[in-house]
């Protein structure tokens, strides 16, 4: 991602700036990068150790989206989570996987996506 391999914004939804670094791009649109929290007592930063693909946050709404596709698209899943003392902890997750006959990605159970 070269010089976009930095990214700043309150992803634990403090009220304090993060920051985010990319760490890895896979097949297709899938991304990783490592996040590290403000620690407003200690005045330092540290990894917050989140793991999760193509994590995309709605400042707002103060949720975290993942999406993850493989497969060239065949299967595809999604995670909502909600950030609990600087956890992500799961709110939903869903599977979809290409169905030959419509034509679509239709949702499955998500030990079929596993």
């Amino acid at each position: 991602m070269g010089i976009n391999s930095i990214s700043i914004g309150d992803f634990n939804f403090d009220g304090n700036p993060d920051f985010s670094l990319f760490e890895q791009s896979y097949a297709g649109p899938n991304t990783t990068s490592l996040y590290f929290l403000y620690d407003p007592k200690t005045h330092k930063y540290f990894n917050s150790g989140w793991e999760g693909v193509s994590l995309d946050f709605d400042f707002v709404a103060k949720k975290v989206f993942e999406r993850n596709s493989c497969c060239a698209g065949r299967t595809q899943t999604t995670a909502t989570y909600k950030v609990v003392q600087n956890k992500l902890i799961l709110i939903e997750e869903h599977c979809y996987t290409w169905d030959e006959k419509t034509e679509e990605l239709v949702e499955r159970k998500m030990d079929e996506c596993k």
